[in-house]
């Protein structure tokens, strides 16, 4: 049997569970296309390992390959579609996980400034950055958006078919719904490809963003404001962080105004999307500023049992 044959015969039984797994596709097709046109058992470890292994240091993403081949094979091996896993025995040690970087509000003000060095996209990139920090969204939903799935009347957004596959409702607050509404305006005067059902953020024909060229054009932004990492983070900072940064504001907030934080952090998770409140646990971050305010309310409930003993 063809290598290829096989992982088109993963893939199909993975889509008929329901699943799109649209990253792990890609990795494999690539997978496929790095072997060769071979016959399952003539793929080598070593070939195997060349791939898995890339050119750099080894980062997370060995890891998700190795997982992404290991669950392909578990498959192949259960039909009798291979008769062994060609994958490496051990996985290497990995360089400690990416610490995000949590943006202060000035740091988002000057994103927002430094947007005009997209003199073509620069209200598209301001508008998406606001509602980045303003829900929470993860920067695919927020490209996932159509025109219809903005509800500026009732100021809700529809999330649909998410990481995990769920639609939720996100709502917002009125000045975000203003700034939507003055994008919506602009949006319109676009092509509209399917309607209604064409992408919120779009290119200047009227189509879905890429998330790759956010990507690359957030860089630009970035570094015209002047925002970098000092330490030695492998990583400068990312869109997704603002993700990060608007779930520690939120506790921030939180906290400051004496509300019940413990409490609070499950409406949070599913705000955010979170299938458990562990994920959202590790979206907070601890900050300087989230230690301070965590001090200040243990200070105030140490002074309160004090008295009272």
């Amino acid at each position: 049997m063809k290598l290829a044959d096989m992982v088109n015969a993963y893939i199909n039984c993975e889509r008929s569970r329901g699943l799109r797994f649209r990253s792990d596709i890609k990795e494999l097709r690539s997978y496929c296309r790095a072997m060769g046109d071979v016959a399952v058992e003539e793929v080598r470890p070593e070939s195997v390992l060349a791939f898995i292994a890339g050119s750099g240091p080894v980062t997370a993403r060995w890891v998700q390959k190795y997982r992404i081949l290991g669950r392909l094979y578990r498959y192949a091996i259960g039909r009798g579609l291979a008769s062994v896993s060609p994958l490496p025995a051990q996985i290497p040690r990995l360089p400690p996980p990416l610490t995000p970087h949590i943006y202060t509000i000035g740091e988002l003000e000057r994103l927002l400034m430094a947007t005009y060095v997209l003199p073509m996209q620069a209200l598209t990139m301001r508008t998406l950055l606001l509602l980045l920090y303003g829900t929470g969204m993860r920067i695919g939903e927020a490209l996932s958006l159509t025109i219809q799935d903005v509800d500026l009347q009732m100021c809700v957004l529809v999330i649909r078919n998410s990481k995990f596959f769920k639609t939720r409702m996100v709502p917002i607050g009125p000045r975000l719904a203003m700034v939507l509404a003055d994008y919506l305006w602009y949006r319109r005067r676009r092509p509209l490809p399917a309607g209604d059902s064409s992408a919120f953020f779009s290119t200047r024909t009227g189509h879905r963003l890429d998330y790759g060229w956010i990507s690359k054009q957030f860089r630009r932004v970035r570094n015209a404001a002047g925002i970098r990492r000092e330490d030695a983070a492998r990583y400068q900072p990312r869109i997704h962080d603002i993700r990060h940064t608007a779930a520690v504001h939120r506790v921030i907030a939180w906290y400051r105004a004496g509300d019940d934080v413990q409490r609070l952090l499950p409406q949070l998770a599913t705000y955010l999307g979170h299938v458990s409140i562990s994920s959202t646990q590790q979206y907070i971050s601890i900050t300087t500023e989230l230690m301070h305010e965590a001090s200040l309310r243990f200070e105030r409930y140490a002074q309160l049992e004090i008295r009272h003993a």
